[in-house]
């Protein structure tokens, strides 16, 4: 009988390599004991007779799985971009519950920003026996040296939206914002004078996906129209105080030929902005992300184009990303993982589901 026929089991590959059933049994589950090259050796093995780890049984025999999502709470504007991440990762973890994985919801409130704080890391650490984390990839500096130690004791840890590689992350999933950033200017540069100033509501400075997306404006611009001026507003969660910004810049400088937002909560004040201004539609406008208010101004000619970081696709995918990691030990080969994003039109809004 040959190995396409019968199911190959670890007994097999001990057989085969002369080892003891435990250590390719360790060396499989990527466990300390094996050497370097005896866990070489039985991977080798392991290929070649086209093993198939049944992790779903496996799982079932060890007990719970426990994973945990470190994702901003949904409250008030939170619930325009971070809902799609939550529903992304929990449906995920409903479609591979034949795993026993239990998810271990961790949502947290900054006052200041969105940025996980050191408290929500600290509530992981109480956790018993997590095997991994889904986290926002915008961290406070303590927050991030607390996740350091968690991946030093072997919490395998994938972040999503934002990256900030020195936590000790096995991957990052998220929009390819730098070039989203260089979409948007080319899109205004094209619907705008020559040398006319450009308004951006720029995000938290600290936010590596808002930063990544003001760059790839910034260059885009600096590339084709060196002379032209770049109003950047950065802001933390007041959003009364980003409004009130955004309409003292509208009324102080009427030369602004267009403006965009690299954020979903900066797209809801700046369209509010422009329309109590006078300005909706008379300048070009660009906001971030599909939902009900973005997709209602789109309609009404406020914004002529959303951009879409697709949020539900990159919270599935880092549950599946850290499910493949804990339950069948695959490398995710590219630490930087990017999810589809679009440019939504108003002839494409049908394609979007509220």
């Amino acid at each position: 009988m040959d190995n396409a026929s019968k199911r190959i089991t670890i007994k097999d590959i001990a057989t085969q390599t002369g080892l003891s059933i435990a250590t390719v049994h360790l060396a499989l589950a990527g466990k300390a004991g094996p050497k370097e090259e005896t866990r070489r050796r039985v991977l080798q093995t392991a290929k070649e007779l086209n093993y198939q780890c049944n992790s779903a049984a496996s799982s079932l025999k060890r007990g719970a799985t426990r994973i945990a999502a470190i994702l901003p709470a949904l409250t008030q504007d939170n619930l325009l971009y971070y809902e799609p991440i939550w529903r992304g990762v929990r449906a995920y973890c409903r479609d591979a519950k034949d795993f026993n994985i239990e998810l271990v919801e961790l949502p947290y409130v900054n006052q200041d920003s969105v940025s996980v704080p050191l408290e929500a890391v600290g509530r992981a650490r109480g956790e018993r026996k997590l095997s991994g984390l889904i986290v926002l990839g915008d961290i406070e500096p303590e927050a991030g040296r607390a996740l350091r130690d968690l991946s030093d004791q072997g919490v395998s840890i994938v972040l999503v939206n934002s990256d900030t590689p020195e936590v000790g992350r096995i991957c990052c999933i998220q929009a390819e914002n730098y070039l989203l950033g260089r979409i948007m200017g080319e899109i205004l540069l094209g619907r705008t004078p020559r040398g006319g100033p450009i308004l951006v509501c720029a995000g938290e400075k600290s936010t590596p996906a808002n930063a990544d997306s003001t760059r790839g404006l910034n260059d885009y611009l600096e590339e084709h129209d060196a002379n032209r001026e770049i109003y950047a507003l950065h802001y933390g969660n007041d959003m009364d105080r980003l409004y009130r910004r955004l309409v003292e810049r509208f009324e102080k400088d009427r030369g602004i030929t267009g403006c965009c937002s690299v954020t979903a909560r900066g797209s809801v004040q700046l369209a509010r902005a422009l329309v109590d201004t006078g300005l909706a539609g008379r300048i070009p406008a660009i906001g971030s992300d599909v939902f009900g208010e973005n997709i209602e101004n789109l309609k009404r000619g406020v914004f002529q184009n959303l951009m879409f970081k697709n949020p539900y696709q990159q919270g599935w995918l880092a549950a599946e990303y850290l499910f493949k990691h804990i339950f069948r030990n695959q490398p995710t080969g590219d630490t930087t993982i990017f999810v589809k994003s679009e440019v939504v039109f108003q002839s494409s809004i049908s394609m979007y589901k509220e």
